[in-house]
């Protein structure tokens, strides 16, 4: 009982920071119905970011990842491109700076963010304008 009320406080003292993973549609006047499904992933989206920031549990985040894109594929509702920022496709894993992905400033020609995925090593590359 002990065990499992600390990690209920753990959950709760969590800063807003690390929260900010809300991924909201830009068309979400819609209907009710794009308003749930995008809840769905918003929570989703929230469940992987804690079981892997959390509770270090890479198979259930890449799970909620998958279920993800394939309900994103499912419905023509455009999200956030905060999607694309943490998300990798290459492993189905999501990119958290410093635990999963390496990001990185360049200004080679034009400025912009390198993001290496440090599972599978795949990169993005991002313009800054």
């Amino acid at each position: 009982m002990d065990c499992s009320k600390n990690s209920m406080i753990k959950k709760k003292n969590l800063t807003k920071a690390k929260l900010k993973i809300e991924l909201t549609s830009k068309c979400i006047d819609k209907s009710p119905q794009d308003f749930l499904f995008v809840n769905h992933v918003n929570y989703l989206n929230k469940l992987s970011f804690w079981n892997l920031n959390e509770f270090n549990h890479e198979e259930m985040c890449r799970s909620n990842q998958q279920t993800v894109v394939k309900l994103i594929n499912k419905k023509p509702i455009k999200l956030s491109s905060e999607l694309k920022y943490f998300h990798c496709k290459k492993c189905d894993m999501m990119l958290i700076p410093g635990q999963t992905s390496r990001i990185r400033v360049k200004s080679k020609r034009q400025k912009h963010i390198v993001s290496t995925c440090l599972n599978c090593g795949e990169i993005k590359r991002y313009n800054l304008q």
